[in-house]
């Protein structure tokens, strides 16, 4: 594995110890990873209307902030006329109005969900091979594990489930050991758990929310920064409207926002809420703010901040905020800076040695010239002492005693999810220097404040009855989930069987009409090479491990839908599943592959002169509902600090 390429010559020594550093991590994942948080998590990206959230083991609905991470067991439900969107990190999530949605499990692999009743739109730009999403209602199981855009609709009752294929194949599973393709163009009206009262039909138009799901694909698809960060960094869809992008001698790439306001610093306008399994976890106010407090490192360049991605080849590791905290102690101001573009990233949560690799190596680039050896020696030395619960340095750390960088709060305020920019204490020169680094322990317990913002008193009332619908389910939902369920009685927990059913993780090429779907953001699909692909990022193994890509079987033919229908109704008739029989070839247009698995492309930024990769930039009124349609209306302050 390529974890980086060196632009300065790396000794012998310092090599074996970086490849010590990857391969300890590798073993230590068979022995404790199993304790580690989730490296992905799902975003809060929209929200219009009524959108209420039940975190992970609570009993009580909270108000669904924008750039709100999701996690397994967590639910959101939506009102009349309410629509939302999940940003995944390579694909989206939305919901219509009447929608009840939870988190089943939610890592590197799999992204399942569940859907007691309402619409959802899955629109997936980007598969990792052996990746997949899964969406679980009371009829049926749907699987995709490959591009495609497909909507789900379960009934009121939650007695029938409909499926519309927009673009792409996906698979359904039912009882009896059920299981159907579905295909692009077509809708499927289930009926029935064993898929056998099956009414199929073309898909024709759309109503106002597949209008309103096109548009965000084909915004989402069109992303200048595409060039410069991964796709699987949640969050960075927003950047390019809201800031530039511009060369830097010694960090290469580095974003600015735009329009930020006086006194305006990274983890200073917006609330700490507590999530597990991270515990305290930064929830900007801004619509970009959500990439680069979770991903990456900031640096202060010319009397101004930039945010420094990740290196793009190695997929990310998402961290509940990249700071350090410093402090007199529980009962006294709590404070916090942002990490520099080398520092090490020590949690406040348990991390076994792979996690605290993976979640430095994947969000620090160190610059063009930067001393990898220094790296991987910060990193090994640093997880000693943070194993030990000893205390790290304050030399560790770049903006420790920049006044500029740190903001604090009092202990009540952090605790409480209070607005930091209002509630902001202004600690002097000698109280600066008395503040030490906190160790995870001292940090403030939650209040009851800090799981959600409460709703507003005039919102509807929330349901429950619809997320004890026992849903059908392919995968495992995450062991978290059982865990929470059996500690938090009275809440609304998940029901989920599983079924019986043998999942082929090799996509089945179909050529046909299918609809138009965006090319992958910021490269032409014509000039995608393949490459190899690279090992997922905490879990390390060496190149020579990795074993080569299957490739896709060859186009077949995809069946009408009179074809179908005869199929559905042969099984119906006989109580029993008719597998899908090959038909003659017949003459037909040129086959049209819908798609082929390639690896995904992981590979360095060409950086473009500052003139040409900075977009256009935007300056909008702040006060807008939709995040990518307006900016902070404060002018720029270049010259602050």
């Amino acid at each position: 594995m390529r974890a980086f390429e060196f632009a300065v010559p790396f000794s012998r020594g310092w090599r074996l110890l970086f490849a010590a550093l990857l391969l300890g991590a590798g073993a230590a994942h068979a022995q404790t990873d199993a304790g580690d948080p989730p490296a992905r998590v799902a975003r809060v990206a929209y929200a219009a209307g009524d959108l209420g959230l039940m975190p992970a083991g609570s009993t009580a609905w909270s108000a669904a902030d924008i750039n709100r991470p999701l996690t397994n067991g967590d639910k959101l439900s939506s009102g009349p006329d309410a629509k939302a969107e999940l940003d995944l990190g390579g694909a989206a999530l939305r919901i219509a109005g009447g929608s009840d949605l939870g988190v089943l499990n939610l890592n590197e692999q799999i992204g399942q969900f569940e859907l007691t009743q309402g619409t959802l739109n899955l629109s997936v730009r980007n598969l990792d091979p052996g990746a997949s999403y899964e969406i679980d209602t009371p009829t049926l199981a749907l699987v995709l594990n490959q591009p495609g855009i497909v909507r789900v609709d379960v009934d009121g009752d939650g007695n029938a489930t409909s499926v519309t294929v927009f673009d792409g194949v996906a698979t359904v599973y039912g009882e009896n050991h059920a299981q159907r393709e579905v295909y692009s163009g077509r809708h499927y009206q289930f009926n029935d758990s064993a898929l056998n009262n099956v009414v199929v039909d073309d898909s024709e138009g759309g109503d106002a929310f597949d209008v309103w799901c096109s548009g965000r694909d084909a915004q989402e698809a069109n992303s200048a920064g595409a060039q410069y960060v991964s796709d699987d960094v949640v969050g960075s869809d927003d950047l390019d409207n809201w800031g530039s992008w511009e060369e830097d001698e010694d960090y290469g790439a580095v974003w600015y926002p735009a329009n930020v306001a006086v006194g305006w610093a990274p983890y200073r306008f917006g609330h700490w809420v507590w999530i597990a399994p991270w515990g305290w976890t930064w929830i900007d106010d801004l619509p970009w703010g959500f990439a680069p407090y979770h991903y990456g490192r900031w640096a202060f360049m010319h009397n101004r901040w930039g945010w420094i991605p990740g290196p793009r080849r190695m997929r990310p590791v998402y961290a509940p905020a990249l700071v350090a905290f410093v402090g007199s102690g529980r009962s006294g101001p709590v404070g916090w800076f942002p990490l520099g573009p080398r520092d090490v990233y020590n949690p406040w949560y348990r991390a076994s040695r792979n996690y605290y690799t993976g979640v430095n190596l994947s969000n620090l680039d160190g610059g063009r010239y930067g001393d990898r050896g220094a790296l991987a020696t910060a990193i090994h030395h640093q997880y000693a002492l943070y194993q030990g619960g000893r205390p790290i340095p304050a030399s560790a750390y770049t903006y420790r005693h920049a006044a500029h960088a740190l903001t604090a709060v009092s202990a009540q305020a952090f605790a409480s999810a209070r607005n930091v920019q209002s509630s902001q204490v202004h600690l002097n020169a000698q109280q600066m220097a008395a503040a030490s680094v906190l160790a995870p322990a001292a940090l403030q317990r939650p209040a009851a404040a800090s799981f959600g913002r409460p709703r507003a008193v005039s919102a509807r009332p929330l349901p429950s009855a619809a997320f004890n619908r026992t849903v059908v389910a392919v995968g495992r939902p995450a062991a978290a989930l059982a865990a929470t369920a059996s500690a938090r009685a009275g809440r609304p927990a998940s029901q989920v069987r599983i079924l019986d059913a043998h999942v082929n993780a090799a996509p089945r090429v179909i050529t046909g009409e299918g609809f138009a779907r965006p090319a992958t953001r910021g490269v032409p699909a014509a000039s995608r090479p393949a490459a190899p692909s690279l090992p997922q990022v905490p879990h390390f193994e060496q190149a020579q491990q990795i074993r080569p890509i299957e490739q896709a079987p060859r186009a077949q033919p995809q069946p009408s839908v009179q074809e179908e229908q005869q199929r559905f109704g042969a099984a119906q008739h006989s109580h029993e599943y008719v597998p899908e029989q090959a038909r003659p070839y017949a003459p037909m247009r040129e086959p049209n592959p819908s798609y082929e698995p390639q690896p995904r492309q992981y590979g360095m930024p060409q950086y473009a002169h500052p003139e040409q990769a900075r977009p256009q930039e935007f300056h909008p009124s702040q006060n807008a509902p939709h995040p990518r349609e307006s900016a902070p209306a404060s002018p720029r302050n270049d010259s602050q600090h």
